[in-house]
């Protein structure tokens, strides 16, 4: 019983509710999927990004620890190559040896950061200089201790590294290294080197890396020895590992010692879920571990999905909110459309103007906004025809019931007339066949009339194709005739403008006039000179005549290139006015004449296209006389049936007004119930208000 109630109630609340309602639901689906879509794949980046964070902290404090035992190597290496060590191990015994090396073995120790000790020690760990003073001349390894430091400095062949241990003489943790120093030969062993420095600088330096706010703990410890190195109860340091954990991750490096960095999951003694991962320094036999619980390690990752679950929450609530105000207003007109229908339903007529600018749009509400404005209209055109029917029902019938008064008085007239009618209708019959005779001569002459119409549509329609081609072809040379008349009138200018060029001829036959007249200046100069010479210019003078003859040759022919320039511009000025004419003659006479035949084949072609509309008229005209002319012969040819097949006796005039009497009683019968239909309809119409 309650599913048809809330189904009843949710089909009674309105449009916009529902709408809202599961678009709300909707929303919702889709933003929890995509919170839990995002929140899943967010939570697994965040932890994997933390657990990267973690790897990058771990590999930084693995390569602070390499770089600084490196670092120390490097110094103890650097220290033992000095010559003046090789020197005293080659002669142990010379003071002066022993008092440089013992010099720089201090000096050298000073420069070092943290240090507990440096010394120089002959093979068998005799101590010949130290930066202790008082350590000079002790034995530091003897027996099994002192073959197998030997042994492992000779295998490593360079810097032994022994790793952290806790130094017997300070009791505190230190890096413990041995370095042996070889001969010229880089294979004989003259003595060794030694040094370690604290190991509480490293611990500083890895302190300084972590995070103040940080939870997470880190342990180094020594894979070989399965001891502690740094951890935060320093307590254990240098002691041996008991820590489950610990000895779970020094077995895994030592299931698979390439493993550079690992990790797993594990549960600390208050059953708290935790994580722990190892940086691995194979080299050193070394690793750090951190550990620290999950909750502390994806706290960013909680935090940040929870904010996620935050903005889902309040995206739902905004989407929803304005989801109900956008279809709040976006469901309004259908009010309108809901008033407009309830006022239909009560058969009310008056127009609700509120939809009125939804009218003729092509959205959903406009076009239930049209279709009510022409029910509306329908209705009332309806309304108005059933009213303007009853009136003339009513009149109809009064009417009809005068008429049937008179019909019956003319009953008894008729019957007279009748078997007048009667006697006539054998003339009639010959009348109306003589006619009929005229009518089928006129329908000939008109068929004839239409066939010559139809003769004269089809020839016009040749004439009219032929002046569309006409046309066409006028048009074409029309635009043919302007192209080409366009491009001559090009060419000519493009001819004159070449023609110009022979200007140019005079000005070179000036120029070479001007060359002329200075070639006999300096003739006649050159005669002077040679006149002057005697005999030896006379050959001068021969030459310089030669050169006055070519000057004088040079001058006539340059006047006469002149006088053909003159020519030739006179020449192209009359053929520019020629080319000129012809120009003008193409554009105003051929180009003119064209455009008048182009005008004429369009106004032939606008005449017969009238001519046709005239000769469809007339078709037209003939057609319906046609139809008239058989209307009119079937109506002969009924009366010509009737008149002609029943020669009607005075018997049969009385009970055909029998019949009519009986008809109008008839007719007043149906007069009544008209009557009774016009009152019914103006009930309906009365039923329906505000339609005018």
């Amino acid at each position: 019983m309650k599913t048809p109630m809330k189904n009843t109630t949710m089909k009674n609340r309105k449009m916009s509710t529902k709408i809202t309602t599961q678009i709300t639901f909707v929303i919702i689906l889709c933003i929890f999927s995509l919170y839990a879509i995002a929140g899943n794949r967010m939570n697994s980046m965040m932890k994997q990004t933390e657990i990267a964070h973690l790897q990058s902290n771990m590999l930084g404090q693995a390569k602070l620890v390499e770089e600084y035992i490196n670092h120390q190597e490097d110094s103890l290496t650097s220290f033992s190559k000095a010559p003046v060590v090789a020197e005293l191990l080659k002669d142990p015994t010379n003071p002066k040896k022993q008092r440089a090396a013992q010099q720089y073995t201090e000096s050298y120790f000073a420069g070092l950061d943290q240090w507990e000790g440096l010394y120089i020690g002959e093979w068998n760990t005799h101590v010949l200089t130290h930066s202790n003073p008082k350590a000079i001349g002790m034995v530091t390894r003897k027996g099994d201790g002192l073959k197998q430091l030997q042994a492992a400095m000779t295998e490593a062949g360079g810097l032994y590294n022994t790793g952290m241990i806790i130094s017997p003489a300070s009791s505190k943790l230190v890096l413990s290294m041995y370095c042996p120093v070889f001969d010229t030969d880089h294979k004989t062993i003259l003595g060794y080197v030694g040094g370690g420095p604290f190991v509480e600088g490293l611990k500083n330096m890895l302190q300084s890396l972590t995070n103040s706010s940080e939870t997470t703990k880190y342990t180094m410890i020594n894979v070989k020895n399965n001891m502690y190195i740094f951890d935060e109860n320093e307590s254990l340091i240098a002691t041996e590992i008991k820590d489950s954990m610990l000895l779970k991750a020094i077995d895994k490096i030592k299931k698979a010692p390439d493993t550079v960095f690992g990790k797993w999951e594990y549960a600390d003694e208050d059953k708290t879920p935790s994580l722990a991962s190892y940086e691995y320094i194979d080299k050193h036999s070394l690793a750090i571990i951190s550990h620290d619980s999950e909750a502390n390690i994806y706290r960013d990752a909680t935090k940040n999905t929870h904010f996620l679950g935050v903005i889902c929450i309040l995206s739902v609530i905004i989407i929803s909110f304005l989801a109900w105000l956008f279809i709040h207003f976006s469901t309004r007109p259908l009010k309108y459309v809901q008033q407009s229908i309830m006022q239909l339903r009560s058969l009310k007529l008056k127009r609700s103007h509120k939809l009125d600018p939804y009218l003729n749009t092509k959205s959903e509400i406009g076009e239930i906004a049209t279709a009510l404005d022409s029910l509306y209209t329908s209705f009332q055109d309806i309304v108005n025809t059933l009213d303007q029917c009853s009136d003339s029902l009513t009149n109809s019938a009064v009417k009809m019931t005068d008429s049937s008064e008179l019909l019956l008085q003319c009953v008894t007239d008729n019957s007279s007339t009748t078997t007048d009618f009667a006697n006539r209708a054998e003339s009639i019959t010959n009348t109306v066949q003589n006619v009929d005779g005229q009518v089928t001569e006129i329908a000939q002459v008109v068929t004839e009339v239409e066939n010559k119409i139809h003769t004269g549509t089809d020839r016009s329609n040749l004439l009219l194709d032929k002046v569309s081609d006409m046309q066409k072809l006028a048009n074409a040379s029309l635009a043919k005739t302007k192209e080409q008349i366009e491009e001559n009138r090009k060419s000519i200018e493009k001819a004159l403008e070449n023609l110009q060029s022979l200007m140019r001829i005079d000005e070179m036959a000036n120029q070479i006039l001007d060359i002329t007249s200075q070639t006999n200046l300096l003739s006649l100069n050159a005669s002077i000179e040679a006149a002057r010479a005697g005999e030896a210019g006379k050959g001068f003078a021969v030459v310089a005549g030669e050169i006055g003859n070519l000057a004088n040759s040079s001058s006539a022919t340059a006047t006469e290139i002149q006088n053909i320039c003159n020519e030739t511009k006179t020449n192209i000025t009359k053929i520019e006015n020629c080319f000129d004419t012809i120009i003008a003659f193409l554009q105003n006479d051929i180009q003119a004449q064209f455009e008048d035949f182009a005008n004429a084949t369009n106004e032939y072609h606008m005449s017969i296209e009238e001519i046709q509309e005239i000769i469809s008229g007339i078709d037209e005209s003939s057609q319906a006389f046609v139809r008239a002319v058989s209307d009119i012969h079937n109506q002969i040819e009924a009366v010509q049936s009737v008149s002609g097949g029943h020669v009607v006796s005075s018997s049969e005039i009385r009970e055909k007004a029998e019949q009519t009497a009986q008809t109008t009683e008839e007719l007043s019968v149906v007069v009544n119930q008209n009557k009774e239909n016009a009152v019914s309809i103006r009930s309906i119409v009365e039923r329906f208000s505000d339609y005018n």
